[in-house]
């Protein structure tokens, strides 16, 4: 069955509202001759006038009557329909997915700003490493340190990173300014690509055979190594945006100020609509100033 055009029917519903042919123009931003050509082509699809033209007032009929139910209801169902796809639920929780690092180091020590700031929103984190499923976990947003090219998705960069050495202030011997001793300390080894290109770098840039470095930990999650260095095990090689913190408080140092540029840094991911939402763009403006903190 060949239906009538929905522009037609748009036009019809907000006529039948407003009971006049100029409020729909103005309130579609078209014409009112444009208006009634509308209206003849649904009544000439239907073979029946739909209003009753007397003077300056335009009314249903009978016909319009019974036909305008159905057609605010459409409306209504194509309404929901989009925001249930773009729309915003659950305006007043937040679910987070963040790398297990960035959720225990940033995100819970200081997520009490953000909800003094926002005492509506409930926050729930899902740490991760993986990147979520956002229609099927139920994730508004989720932080992840890369390139910012996400198939699907839009991303927010939050702060460019470096690669940095850094141990606590309490580790014998770290106060020692002699390569070769520092060397000697435990190391405790992230072993993503990046961390090891930074490793291999500082190496070369203070003469220091890799292969006589003595790793305590070996793994790729940054949480138990920083969790170690700040507990005196050792020193790491790690993102400075996860330490930036602990080195201004005075309880990591930055040994040799050494620092590899990444080509990796920290972004908000997100189906890109996600964006729009008030909570989502929120939550964005304080992990930025977070970051810049």
């Amino acid at each position: 069955m060949r239906m009538p055009p929905l522009k037609s029917l748009q036009v019809f519903l907000s006529a039948a509202r407003h009971k006049s042919f100029k409020a729909a123009a103005e309130e579609l931003f078209v014409t009112q001759a444009a208006i009634s050509q509308q209206i003849r082509i649904l009544e000439s699809y239907f073979a029946t006038p739909l209003f009753i033209r007397e003077n300056k007032q335009t009314q249903l009929n009978a016909q319009g009557l019974r036909l305008f139910p159905f057609i605010e209801n459409a409306f209504e169902q194509i309404k929901l329909g989009v925001n249930a796809v773009t729309g915003e639920p659950n305006a007043n929780e937040l679910k987070v997915s963040a790398l297990h690092s960035v959720t225990s180091l940033l995100l819970l020590p200081n997520i009490n700003i953000f909800q003094e700031e926002n005492s509506e929103i409930c926050v729930q984190f899902a740490p991760n490493n993986n990147l979520e499923s956002f229609m099927q976990n139920g994730v508004d947003v989720a932080i992840r340190r890369g390139f910012g090219e996400y198939q699907g998705l839009g991303s927010r960069k939050l702060t460019d990173d470096e690669i940095i050495l850094v141990a606590s202030p309490l580790l014998v011997g770290v106060d020692s300014q002699d390569p070769t001793e520092i060397f000697t300390l435990p190391l405790l080894e992230d072993t993503s690509s990046d961390i090891q290109e930074a490793i291999n770098d500082c190496c070369k840039q203070f003469h220091i055979n890799k292969a006589e470095l003595s790793s305590s930990i070996r793994t790729t999650d940054a949480l138990p190594i920083i969790q170690n260095v700040l507990a005196g095990q050792g020193i790491a090689f790690v993102s400075r945006a996860l330490v930036n913190h602990n080195i201004k408080m005075g309880q990591l140092v930055n040994v040799f100020d050494y620092a590899y540029a990444s080509s990796r840094a920290l972004f908000l991911v997100a189906p890109e609509h996600h964006f729009n939402w008030p909570k989502v763009q929120r939550f964005e403006q304080w992990a930025k100033a977070l970051f810049v903190s």
